[in-house]
């Protein structure tokens, strides 16, 4: 095997270059998506839902406050499946709601919370209040009640003669009696068709709900066919037992990791000190996302828990994973340095000096140059795999909506940083370095060393939403196997940067395309700071060089 670089390879800076422009000209043709504008701010959002329920006479006194932005996700796989992506748009815009800002006001320990949900145009696309069973309320005969939830429906601008009413349902509570009424909107539906089953249709539905005498619930959603749940269901679970097949095997690792540390720990052959430093960056990364994805945890928060006692949880669960998952890094690390040392010596090139701090060496500017391009070829390589898998494949992923859910944490433009650096560090050590070295020490063979971590690590991700669900274990594979050459050619510093540079710039595209300049520059940034070791190390050498030719 050819030794690592000691200099920037300019044959990969030119295919990284080319795999840039490539990224930046078919990203949107390989990730879809919908032509629908977000016309409202949050905050716009949040003032409308605020007047529409006080209008109901809510009291928000004391309540918390609570705002996510999320999609109707099987509404929209089922029209971009069924329709395409153009008119699934058209009907996002025209006549369904797909997505929406979500507005929650509750208070700890208490079962009544009001919930709106405002449309991409501003409109009121549902509405939840939530009382105790128990609570008191009129007891409505059907049709009384019938006319009250007319009348609400004519209010949000509805004309009931353009629906069908298709049921209409009564439920007895211990002091009130509830009812429930749904329409379908005449004339507009989607036929389904299962392979040996009767065709079904998908159909724009009104639901208002009536508790005693006042409306407990609204909405107007897509009704998507049983048939198609339960297909669909069918896939995902296909997705989420391969992906649940290579995290055990993962967990394998860890264990022969373990192992390998007790017993070669006795012969002093570990360096701890480059472990224990990565185990720390990550469990500490890991816990700062745990803190920026605060505002999707309050506004999952349920109400039957004591409001301190859902923050420990929180906080405990938080605290422990990042510890498990450092611990799984630490043993990873420092069994894959020793083995690597005796394997691969050359791919650890600046690894110990990067995880201790040093970062002022040659070999360091060397790796980030060349991590970047090939971060750069990677990201020009997917977005080649998706538009040949979706033209001859039959891939397809849900689009992207008009807003990320990446802006629902604190600090969105720091996502992109702590979870791709969490991935790269994380990643790059567990199935590069300790994976490939592990396999080469004791099965000899470099292709079954370089195919299986890929393997491991590419169906670990099967339960991403990507369809047919083995698409994106072939597309990691291939990746795999890059990472896998690049590691052994190009060091492991290399890989860490090119994965950081991968995952940053995916995450961050939301950022880079939002058209705020806030977000922008911080997307920017943020993909920046993989450039930081590289720098420092070229000012560390052109200081070095100085100071040798004043010395002389």
């Amino acid at each position: 095997m050819t030794k690592p670089l000691t200099r920037a390879s300019s044959p990969l800076m030119l295919v990284g270059l080319i795999g840039l422009l490539i990224f930046v000209f078919l990203y949107k043709k390989a990730n879809p998506q919908a032509s629908v504008t977000l016309e409202i701010t949050r905050q716009e959002a949040l003032t409308r839902a605020r007047e529409f329920i006080e209008q109901r006479g809510a009291d928000l006194s004391g309540a918390k406050e609570a705002v996510q932005f999320r999609g109707a996700n099987l509404g929209l796989v089922f029209l971009q499946r069924t329709v395409g992506l153009d008119d699934a748009s058209r009907w996002a815009r025209e006549e369904v709601p797909i997505w929406s800002w979500n507005v929650r006001w509750f208070t700890p320990d208490e079962k009544e919370e009001w919930r709106v949900n405002v449309g991409t145009d501003g409109k009121i696309v549902g509405f939840t209040h939530l009382i105790d069973e128990a609570a008191a309320g009129a007891d409505l005969a059907e049709e009384e009640a019938q006319e009250i939830a007319e009348s609400f429906a004519h209010e949000q601008g509805w004309d009931l003669d353009d629906f069908n009413p298709v049921e209409a349902a009564s439920e007895q509570q211990d002091n009130r009696t509830d009812h429930k009424f749904v329409w379908e909107k005449i004339g507009v539906s989607i036929p389904w068709a299962e392979e040996g089953a009767d065709t079904a249709s998908a159909s724009v539905r009104l639901e208002v709900k009536v508790q005693g005498d006042e409306i407990g619930a609204y909405r107007h959603f897509l009704e998507v066919p049983e048939a198609f749940r339960r297909d669909l269901q069918q896939t995902q679970s296909v997705g989420t037992v391969l992906s649940l097949v290579s995290t055990a095997l993962s967990f394998v690792l860890a264990l022969i990791a373990l192992g390998i540390v007790i017993s070669r720990h006795k012969s002093s052959d570990v360096r701890w000190r480059p472990a224990f430093t990565l185990a720390i960056v990550v469990a500490t990364l890991l816990v700062l996302q745990g803190v920026l994805s605060w505002p999707e945890a309050m506004f999952g928060y349920p109400t039957e828990i004591q409001w301190m006692a859902y923050m420990g949880i929180l906080a405990v669960v938080l605290l422990l994973f990042g510890v498990f998952y450092g611990v799984f890094v630490l043993f990873a690390t420092a069994a894959g340095e020793t083995l690597g040392r005796q394997t691969y010596p050359e791919s650890l090139r600046g690894f110990v000096s990067l995880a201790s701090g040093k970062f002022r060496e040659h070999s360091l500017a060397v790796s980030c140059l060349n991590g970047y391009s090939l971060g750069f070829v990677l990201l020009g390589y997917l977005v080649v795999f998706y538009v040949i898998a979706q033209r001859y494949l039959g891939a397809w992923l849900p689009a992207e909506g008009p807003y990320s859910e990446i802006f629902n944490l604190y600090w969105p433009f720091l996502a992109p940083l702590t979870i791709s650096l969490v991935a790269a560090i994380s990643e790059e050590v567990v199935y590069r370095l300790f994976g490939i070295s592990l396999l080469k020490k004791y099965l000899k063979s470099t292709i079954v060393a370089l195919l299986v971590p890929a393997i491991i690590w590419a169906f670990a991700h099967a339960s991403y939403p990507v369809f047919p669900v083995y698409i994106r274990g072939i597309e990691l594979t291939i990746g795999g196997l890059i990472f896998g050459v690049a590691f052994l050619r190009l060091g492991l510093v290399t890989c860490i940067v090119a994965h950081f540079v991968l995952d940053a710039v995916l995450l961050g595209m939301p950022l880079l395309t939002s058209g705020n300049t806030t977000y922008l520059v911080s997307g920017v940034l943020v993909i920046g700071i993989g450039l930081l070791p590289g720098l420092l190390a070229l000012v560390g050498r052109t200081d070095g060089t100085k100071a040798s030719a004043a010395h002389t």
